[in-house]
C-alpha cells in the first residue's frame, strides 16, 4: 500500500491531469472533485482579475486560467491569494504580445483586490510619532506602468459601463484608495508617484516634501499633500 506522501501526490497529479491521462482514480465521485477544483481555480481568477477577463472574452480567460492552474495550482486554501503573479505569468505568454497591456491590467486588478483587502489604519498609526510624519494608508497601492494600462482599466471599470477609448500609448501611474468598502482608482502624474514613494516609511512632512521639491522643483508639494490626503492614500500624524 502507497504511503500517504505518494498517495497524495499522485493524486495531486491526477486533478491537473488532462482528459483521459487520469487513470488510478477513476471514479465518478473523483471526476466530479476534479472538475469542482479546476472550475474554482478559474473562478477564483476570474474574480481576481475580472478586467482582464472582460478584455479577453469569458471563453479565452477560462483556458487562460486553465493553463495557469497546470503551471500554478493552489498552494492555499485562500482562494483570494491564488495568482498573485498572475500578471508576471501573462507577459511571459507569446500570444499577449499583441495585447501589450494586459499584463499590466492585470497588475491593476490585483492592486484593487489588495487594497480592498488591506487592513484598516490603526488610530496609533496616526499618533505614535513625536513630530509630524506622513506615511501611507495601509489600504493604499500604487504602481508605474509602461502602457497606458490605467486608462484602458477605467475604461472597462467604469460604473456606468464600458467606455470607448483611444488612449494615447504612454506610461501612466495608478494609485488606488480606499473608503469603507470602496476602492477607487485615480490616475496621477510623476509628482505624484514621487511622493508615495517618499512615504512608504514614515517620514517627516519636511523630508517628504524636500524630496519631492527636489525631483519636481514645479509641483506644488502642499497641493500634492492635501489631494493624497483628502485621498486616504497618506496618513499625517
Amino acid at each position: 500500500m502507497p504511503d500517504l506522501a505518494a498517495f497524495q501526490r499522485a493524486f495531486a497529479e491526477a486533478i491537473l491531469a488532462e482528459g483521459d491521462l487520469v487513470t488510478s482514480f477513476r471514479s465518478e465521485a473523483f471526476a466530479v472533485y476534479r472538475n469542482t477544483s479546476a472550475r474554482g481555480a478559474v473562478e477564483a481568477l476570474r474574480a481576481a482579475y475580472p478586467t482582464v477577463d472582460m478584455l479577453v472574452g469569458e471563453e479565452m480567460f477560462t483556458r487562460v486560467a486553465l493553463d495557469y492552474r497546470r503551471e500554478t495550482p493552489p498552494s492555499s486554501p485562500i482562494l483570494s491569494d491564488y495568482g498573485r503573479d498572475l500578471p508576471t505569468w501573462l507577459a511571459r505568454q507569446p500570444w499577449t504580445s499583441e495585447l501589450p497591456y494586459l499584463a499590466d491590467v492585470a497588475r491593476l486588478d490585483r492592486l484593487w483586490l489588495e487594497s480592498f483587502l488591506a487592513a484598516d489604519a490603526r488610530e496609533g498609526d496616526r499618533a505614535r510619532f513625536g513630530a509630524p510624519r506622513v506615511m501611507l494608508h495601509p489600504a493604499a497601492r500604487f504602481g508605474w506602468f509602461p502602457t497606458p494600462a490605467m486608462t484602458i482599466w477605467q475604461a472597462h471599470r467604469n460604473p456606468c459601463g464600458i467606455v470607448e477609448i483611444e488612449p494615447e500609448w504612454r506610461e501612466e501611474r495608478a494609485l488606488f484608495t480606499r473608503a469603507g468598502m470602496t476602492v477607487t482608482g485615480h490616475l496621477i502624474d510623476a509628482a505624484c508617484h514621487r511622493l508615495l514613494l517618499a512615504c512608504a516609511q514614515p517620514v517627516r512632512i519636511e523630508e517628504c516634501a524636500a524630496s519631492v521639491a527636489r525631483a519636481f522643483p514645479n509641483a506644488s508639494v502642499p497641493e500634492l499633500l492635501r489631494t493624497c490626503v483628502a485621498s486616504g492614500a497618506i496618513i499625517i500624524s
